[in-house]
């Protein structure tokens, strides 16, 4: 694995002029409240180890993440620093344009907040649009760890979201010393029927919302089930996941 920033430009040019060019993988995250016992580094913590997990498995560069995503449903908790759709979409064209220029042709953006996706999703076919042979591809971690998350959940229905069990076992087995578990609170949504963030609800309806508005302490959700036995094991589907994908690319 080669880490983007710890290398020369003399280096890159020569990666880029290669028979076989190195994909390109970049961490996103985002900089909002997990409530009162997960940092707000959260989802790039997991972009960023996942990442990391997913290079050593290919001929890569692994790009310096980005911190601040578009959390605008976090605004109103304080910490939650959010930028725009339209600032945050126009970043990762930006950034795929120098990557263009240099010579590399394959981006992995793997993407440890939900609320990136949609953003991502619509991005990726612009940069597609605009240069037909640049291969963009968009991972988003917690659909991805929701596959395996439904046959080893504790959470009862409707009690997943936000800083919840999925997430909150994933920072235990990544970075328990960041967890605090005794503020771990279960948290029930505010929303009506038939809306919530179980995947069979978001593949029907997307509907827009203020954390403020659902949940006094900033969580969806059951972080006390939370394990870092069942974190290790969605880890583990996600990073086996991408990467099959990433070997077929």
């Amino acid at each position: 694995m080669l880490e983007f920033r710890n290398i020369t430009w003399t280096t890159i040019e020569e990666l880029a002029k290669a028979s076989v060019k190195p994909k390109i993988i970049l961490p996103i995250g985002s900089l909002e409240q997990h409530g009162p016992h997960l940092p707000l580094s959260t989802d790039t913590i997991i972009a960023e180890h996942v990442a990391t997990a997913v290079s050593k498995t290919c001929h890569s560069l692994l790009m310096p993440s980005l911190q601040i995503g578009c959390s605008l449903e976090h605004t109103g908790f304080p910490g939650t620093v959010s930028l725009t759709a339209r600032t945050f979409s126009s970043l990762i064209e930006e950034i795929s344009e120098d990557l263009f220029k240099s010579g590399f042709r394959e981006l992995l953006m793997i993407n440890g907040h939900g609320g990136n996706k949609a953003i991502l999703d619509t991005t990726v076919t612009t940069l597609k649009h605009a240069h037909p042979d640049f291969h963009p591809y968009s991972f988003t971690i917690l659909d991805i760890a929701k596959e395996k998350f439904e046959k080893i959940r504790k959470s009862e229905k409707k009690m997943i979201g936000h800083a919840d069990e999925l997430e909150t076992s994933m920072m235990l087995a990544i970075r328990p010393d960041l967890v605090e578990m005794s503020k771990a609170l279960r948290e029930r949504p505010a929303f009506p029927d038939p809306f919530s963030f179980e995947s069979e609800d978001l593949a029907k309806v997307t509907f827009g919302w203020k954390a403020k508005d659902v949940t006094k302490s900033g969580i969806i959700g059951s972080p006390d089930l939370a394990t870092a036995q069942v974190g290790k094991i969605l880890l583990d589907y996600v990073i086996q996941s991408i990467s099959g994908i990433v070997a077929r690319i």
